[in-house]
This record gives C-alpha cells, structure tokens and sequence, in this order.
C-alpha cells in the first residue's frame, strides 16, 4: 500500500512514478489556485512539497536532494526532463520545482496536464464500455484511437482492464506511442486485440504518418477516439501538416461516433501560427473535458475556460461526472 503509512508507524517513500505523479497534481493545483495563466509559471519550494508528500501520503523525505535524486532518475529513465530547479523568492536559498519548458516530446506532454489527462481518459472508457454493451457478445467494438499523449493514458487504462468485464475491443491505432503498453504480458488479449495503420514513424509526436485507411481492413468503427493542439473559434488545429492530413482523413472519412479528447486548455482565442485547421468542433460528435472545480467567485477564471464557456454555446451536456463531463455536440 503505497500511499499509505507502513507498519509500526513509520513513514516510507513513495514510489519514483507515484512521487513524479504526486508532484505533478501538486503542480497543476497551484495552478489552478493562482491567478497566471500558464502552468509554466508557477513553482514551489521544495520544502513545500516535501510538506504535502507527508501530509497527503505519509512519507518522509529528510532532505531535498533525495527528492531531487528520485525524480532525475525517473527522468532519466523516460529519456527526457520534466522538472527544473528554481529560486522562489530573490534572495532565498530554497530551491523550487516547476515544469521543464518547453515540452515537445510525446513522453513530456504525456506528463503534462496529467490530472485532467486521466480524468478525461477515464471519462471516455467509461462512454467506450457503454458503447460496446449495446453491441452484445456476438462481436468486438471496434475503436479507433487518435494522436497525442491525452490516448496514451486511454491506451493504459485498456490495458489494465482487459481483464475486467465480458466486453471485447478491437483497437485500431496509429498513435506509437502506446503500442508498448499494450504488448505488456498481463494484457488479456482474447478481450483485446490491436492493429496499426502503416506509414512513417514521426519521432517527437509518436505518430504514425499514414492515410491509407483501407488498411483498416473493412472493419466497422463504432467510436473514434481524437485530441487536438488547439480550438480556436470552432476550428482544430495541430502543429504538423502531416498529423493534420491524418487527422483530417481520419476524421472526415472514417465512420463511428467521434469523440474529442481535451483537458481544456487547448481552448485560445488565437489559431496556431502558420497552420490551417483540420475539421471544426461540429465534425465530433461528443466531446470529453475534466469536469471543472468550483472556482471562488472572486476568483478570475482562466483564459482557457473563459474561451470553453464561449463554446459551450455548441454543447449539450450528457454526463457530469465528480471528474468529467461528456458533452454532446450540437
């Protein structure tokens, strides 16, 4: 039992990918607590965290660097940096931690906005499981899931459940990303099987550069799983033409119930640069969001949530759940 005290009383320490994790959601609470609107500016001291850690998880950490220490090691393993080291206050000698900027690899985004990744990732199995029940034992749903870290975490939970339940899946993919976790001994393939589309390996994203969706076998989708970079005015953008051909293609061509993956701060009132859009938020039949806190109402919203509320004009809401909504695109 990991988070919790061990035996006799004594404290012990989390696991190095529980403490990343825990560290991560403390980072993202900050956030959503303070007024700047963007997670890259916010930071916190060491000490502060170490104070958390023992209050939320009953560990022990004598010293900063064995905190330090445990999360470069974990970096190190991942093969690229989450964190980095800063001076809260002028003058101080405390170190604080804060996000590594900027993050472009799918193993950095994968960590970015983790909370809410799985809270969405969640949200859709749990929209996923409903579907397949209405398809009965006689045959597999067939899901297709997208680009981006947001399905890594969907791809996981997959994976650790494919031992739970009577439904059988059918994933199609051209996300790289996941493939691994999804070749993992425990997973239970007679209730889940996987199949890529062909193509060139973009390295940074993971993805799969290919078009040809009659590689899909003739298989009939029943849902098609897809996050996005950025939704500005409706429109969806993404920052490589390529990944946008294929999400193009994918979501225009494709049959299925489409559902948006976001964590919401993919909503800005400015286009990516130098891009055009891949499809509108009307193509998508659902969409899936962290279910938001009750913010105080002297609080001022962020910006990405004043810009979802100007969207919601498009959006009828089907489930609210503590940790997500599903919203039905109207």
């Amino acid at each position: 039992m990991s988070s919790q005290v061990a035996a006799g009383g004594s404290k012990h320490r989390l696991k190095r990918e529980e403490l990343v994790m825990a560290v991560l959601s403390l980072l993202s609470e900050e956030f959503e607590r303070s007024d700047v609107e963007s997670i890259w500016e916010v930071s916190l001291a060491v000490a502060t965290i170490r104070q958390h850690l023992s209050e939320r998880h009953g560990t022990s950490y004598s010293s900063d660097h064995w905190l330090h220490t445990q999360l470069r090691r974990y970096e190190d393993e991942l093969g690229v940096p989450l964190f980095e080291r800063r001076k809260p206050v002028e003058g101080s000698g405390e170190t604080a931690l804060a996000l590594y900027a900027p993050m472009v690899d799918f193993y950095q985004k994968q960590h970015l906005y983790v909370t809410e990744k799985i809270k969405i990732a969640n949200g859709t199995y749990d929209f996923i499981t409903q579907r397949a029940q209405l398809l009965g034992p006689d045959r597999p749903c067939n899901v297709l899931l997208g680009a981006g870290s947001t399905v890594y975490h969907l791809a996981t939970i997959f994976a650790n459940k494919s031992h739970t339940g009577t439904n059988r899946y059918r994933l199609y993919t051209h996300n790289a990303g996941f493939i691994q976790k999804l070749l993992n001994s425990n997973v239970n393939y007679e209730r889940l099987s996987l199949f890529t589309l062909g193509g060139e390996l973009e390295p940074v994203t993971r993805t799969i550069l290919g078009t040809r969706l009659d590689e899909l076998g003739g298989a009939e989708l029943d849902v098609v799983v897809q996050g996005t970079s950025c939704v500005c005015d409706g429109r969806l953008y993404v920052e490589s033409g390529r990944e946008r051909s294929v999400k193009s293609a994918i979501l225009h061509d494709c049959g299925g119930i489409k559902v948006l993956v976001c964590t919401k701060h993919e909503f800005s009132r400015e286009p990516l640069a130098d891009t055009e859009p891949y499809g509108t938020l009307q193509d998508y039949d659902y969409i899936v969001v962290p279910h938001s806190p009750v913010r105080d109402q002297e609080c001022k919203l962020k910006h990405y949530e004043e810009v979802f509320r100007e969207h919601k004009r498009y959006l009828d809401a089907q489930v609210l759940n503590w940790n997500y909504a599903i919203f039905r695109v109207v």
